[in-house]
């Protein structure tokens, strides 16, 4: 059975928001069966609304490394460095990051941790160093609309 449903965190759990009737009621017929046979437990898996990145030929990933790719070879940056400018600049775009508690510095997700739209911010952040540099995209394969 797949439900769904949107939650907010609260001071005291988690707020759950039912799209629609039909699903409220879903969920309730769930706990109250989960009361009678299960002392009122009963399993909730919470996901990211969108799916992991794009892997594989014409993917997401491999518009990023392309791009990637090419504002090294017109910067003569390391990737690693270029990368990692990348994913800071996408902050602003919603990129996720957490921030490390003893240095305070910002460390930007993973491209293996993000899902689609993340990883659309990121490929939209490295459009936009490649038009602040001058690097002309010509290939309608960088675009990811």
């Amino acid at each position: 059975m797949k439900i769904i449903a949107y939650t907010e965190p609260t001071e005291n759990g988690l707020l759950i928001h039912y799209p629609t009737i039909e699903t409220k009621a879903e969920i309730l017929h769930l706990y109250e069966t989960s009361k009678e046979r299960f002392n009122g437990y009963f399993k909730i898996e919470i996901n990211k609304p969108y799916p992991n990145r794009t892997t594989g030929e014409g993917s997401q990933n491999n518009k990023f490394y392309a791009l990637v790719t090419e504002i090294c070879k017109e910067t003569g940056n390391d990737i690693e460095d270029v990368k990692d400018a990348l994913k800071e600049r996408a902050i602003k775009r919603n990129y996720p990051y957490s921030v490390n508690k003893l240095t305070g510095r910002i460390r930007p997700y993973s491209t293996t941790q993000v899902d689609t739209k993340q990883m659309s911010a990121l490929i939209e952040e490295a459009l936009q160093l490649c038009a602040e540099l001058g690097i002309v995209v010509k290939d309608e394969e960088y675009n990811d609309r």
